[in-house]
């Protein structure tokens, strides 16, 4: 194609149009920014074209002819989305704006197999979500069930175990039919077993406690007792008498009375008991505190030497004394504190004197023994 040197002023009038092919679509390309006129060429003049014509000086053909305008080199060329057709580099008319914007926005196409792909990966988790319920389903239930059986056993067990104690107990086959009475050596066994008949014919659970307790204290000689129950029919009394430790002057004066550490007679007789020392209650009535003295240290002397002590007196707590058999010694004793100690030293000095001189030991500081 000529073109006129006055309308194509900076471009190369020489050079030939690139020729065109139907089938391959155009390639664009970024061209620079031209100021020149507006390039006008007729449609009828494309090179290799055989009704081509030479253009008139003028650079149009009267008749034949239309201007074009070539503006696309005033705008850089627009990108296209992905799958678009780039518009025909001879097309002179711009797209419609809302087809534009819809194949824009449009979202990308999705083929039948991608579908497909989607539609099964949705029914393999739903399977696998239900498949977990049931399991989470079936392992709750079985706990709950596991959970129940534990309580009902054990509840089963609870009862069964009550109902055998209330049978065995309460049964008429596990009554009281006879009364034991173990212990006794100054009691009577028969005059107590026939204070307690009372409780023959009861249910060994339902023994009455209390009324064994005020039917065992008409004997003044029990110092204490146990009960036992012997399956099926027995109700054992295991009795602990009272021990006597001196002998007092009866109250009456007429005799002597044996009495425990407590001051509880526990035998009366006539002539002065063998093997008790005589407890003086000159200054010492039976209960008080000189009294409890005297008798705590009778009970902690051993069987050889309260056998040698012929009397004891204690006006106060800490002031007993002895008096031994034979010539008479004396022995300073002092408080019931220390004892067993001051035992041991009073054996050990009676050993080392002569019973025959009248001296008196003063134990009441085992550690300072004196012998006068």
């Amino acid at each position: 194609m000529v073109r006129d040197g006055a309308d194509t002023a900076g471009v190369d009038a020489t050079a030939p149009a690139p020729a065109r092919s139907s089938a391959t679509p155009p390639r664009l390309k970024t061209t620079r920014w031209q100021t020149a006129e507006p390039e006008t060429r007729t449609a009828d003049t494309e090179p290799g074209s055989a009704n081509a014509t030479p253009a008139t000086p003028g650079g149009s053909k009267p008749g034949s002819t239309k201007p074009i305008a070539q503006n696309r080199a005033a705008k850089p060329p627009t990108s296209h989305p992905q799958g678009a057709t780039p518009a025909s580099a001879d097309s002179a008319a711009p797209r419609p704006t809302a087809k534009v914007k819809t194949a824009i926005g449009a979202p990308p196409s999705r083929s039948r197999s991608d579908e497909a792909l989607a539609r099964k990966n949705v029914r393999v988790a739903e399977r696998r979500r239900r498949r977990y319920e049931r399991a989470e389903s079936r392992r709750f239930t079985e706990r709950s069930r596991r959970r129940r059986l534990t309580w009902l056993i054990s509840l089963g067990t609870l009862v069964g175990l009550i109902v055998v104690v209330v049978v065995t107990a309460y049964s008429p086959l596990f009554a009281v039919r006879s009364v034991s009475i173990t212990g006794t050596s100054r009691i009577d066994a028969a005059q107590v077993e026939a204070a307690l008949s009372g409780q023959v014919g009861r249910p060994l659970a339902l023994v009455d406690y209390g009324s064994i307790q005020s039917q065992l204290a008409a004997f003044p000689l029990i110092q204490s007792y146990s009960t036992e129950s012997q399956l099926p029919n027995t109700l054992v009394i295991r009795v602990v008498e009272r021990q006597p430790v001196g002998s007092i002057v009866s109250a009456s004066g007429a005799g002597f009375d044996l009495v425990d550490p407590a001051g509880v007679v526990v035998e009366h007789s006539d002539a002065r008991p063998a093997g008790f020392a005589l407890i003086d209650l000159a200054g010492t009535p039976v209960g008080s505190p000189g009294f409890l003295a005297a008798t705590t240290v009778l009970r902690t002397l051993p069987a050889d030497l309260l056998a040698n002590v012929d009397s004891i007196s204690a006006a106060t707590p800490d002031s007993v004394t002895m008096v031994l058999g034979g010539v008479g010694q004396k022995v300073i004793w002092g408080s019931s504190a220390n004892s067993a100690l001051k035992a041991r030293v009073l054996d050990k000095l009676i050993t080392t004197q002569s019973a025959n001189e009248k001296l008196t030991y003063d134990v009441s500081s085992p550690e300072s023994p004196v012998v006068e």
